[in-house]
């Protein structure tokens, strides 16, 4: 099974630090070739540019490092293409260093640099498949802003005097802005929130109580009776005969909803990144996507039979297995049990613990669900 998109590749740290060497290497370099400059400082338009090339480069830095925080470098192609995209725009600062002397080129590179912001964006959207991650249209509109600077400084330079004075200062400004505006729009908080499907989106017990009751067992039985995932019936189990039924796409595509989960997963998709987290048989997956996209919006799907809902990364899970739930929040995660009859009666000390640290929630339904997220949002 190939891990999730958003499971950090053991290698990103390093990626991280190869980038932080280039940013380095960068910013030394221009302290080497304007070694002058800097030591017997003066008023000239050449300082002025210098400002602007090393106030790209430093927010950057800085802006680099809290989106990566937010968004690691991960398994999948398009965190590949991410990690080169940053190192093109890593280039093209040095680029930058080296066209002090050049204020055209400067407004050039500049424009350059927010157009592969603009294709670094996108990459990230698809990587995560959730266009809050990035906001793409925020560089495009900085791209036009310096393609216009360029213009202006091509094209009527001999006019004024000051008039490369004043495209230097509104670049400047231009760049601060930016970034306190990308501060605010391009690095959400992104929560990711794990859901559970059966028992938690699926009414799974119902059905498969009926197809018990056809082969002749447990014909008083209701989904009130099953206290237990391993409540025996007969010579079987509820879970086992469960397990059984989920290799019948019938059975899948015909599993009713739990009650209030479709509204409720429209309101998380607009807030938070969710993942559908399953340990159903993976030979089900086809299937069960299948019968969710039919009901449900959601941004990712992960199998989670061999690796555990707890190795994700998750900052939230939604589930009705007191296991899973416990995981999750020993592992600082937050957990939501969905109360169902066979999560009652719970007499486990790492349990009341978690809940008097409110590590774990429980809710009685989806109202109750949405009521916390909205509480602690």
């Amino acid at each position: 099974m190939s891990a999730p998109r958003f499971n950090i590749d053991p290698l990103s740290e390093a990626f991280v630090r190869l980038i932080d060497i280039m940013f380095g290497l960068t910013i030394t370099q221009g302290l080497v070739l304007y070694r002058d400059l800097i030591v017997k400082p003066a008023l000239s338009l050449e300082v002025a540019a210098l400002v602007l090339v090393y106030a790209t480069i430093i927010l950057s830095w800085v802006g680099y490092h809290t989106s990566i925080l937010r968004y690691p470098y991960n398994k999948s192609p398009w965190s590949r293409l991410r990690l080169f995209l940053d190192i093109v725009i890593l280039i093209l600062y040095a680029y930058l260093v080296f066209s002090v002397q050049n204020l055209q080129n400067i407004f050039l590179g500049l424009a350059s640099v927010f157009l592969f912001y603009v294709i670094n964006g996108l990459a990230r959207i698809r990587e995560w498949r959730d266009g809050k991650v990035s906001k793409p249209q925020l560089s495009l509109l900085f791209t036009i802003a310096f393609i216009i600077e360029w213009c202006i400084l091509e094209f009527y330079s001999s006019t004024s005097p000051y008039l490369p004075w004043i495209l230097v200062f509104t670049g400047l400004a231009l760049l601060i802005f930016y970034r306190i505006t990308r501060g605010r729009l391009g690095y959400p908080s992104l929560l990711v929130v794990g859901v559970d499907v059966d028992g938690v989106l699926g009414e799974q017990v119902p059905p498969a109580l009926e197809r018990v009751k056809a082969k002749g067992k447990g014909k008083d039985l209701s989904k009130s009776d099953i206290t237990d995932w391993d409540f025996s019936i007969e010579d079987t189990t509820i879970s086992k005969e469960i397990e059984e039924y989920l290799l019948d796409s019938t059975f899948i595509m015909e599993m009713p909803v739990v009650h209030g989960s479709i509204s409720a997963m429209e309101l998380l998709h607009k807030n938070y990144h969710v993942v559908i987290v399953t340990n159903r048989p993976p030979e089900t997956q086809k299937n069960t996507i299948d019968w969710l996209k039919k009901h449900f919006k959601f941004h990712e799907f992960v199998n989670t039979r061999e690796m555990g809902k707890d190795k994700l990364g998750l900052d939230i899970l939604i589930d009705d297995n007191l296991d899973n739930v416990k995981l999750l929040a020993s592992s600082g995660g937050r957990s939501l049990l969905f109360s169902q009859p066979w999560n009652q009666n719970v007499k486990d000390k790492e349990f009341e613990e978690l809940v008097r640290a409110k590590k774990i929630i429980r809710c009685r339904d989806w109202k109750d669900a949405l009521n916390y997220l909205v509480a602690e949002s």
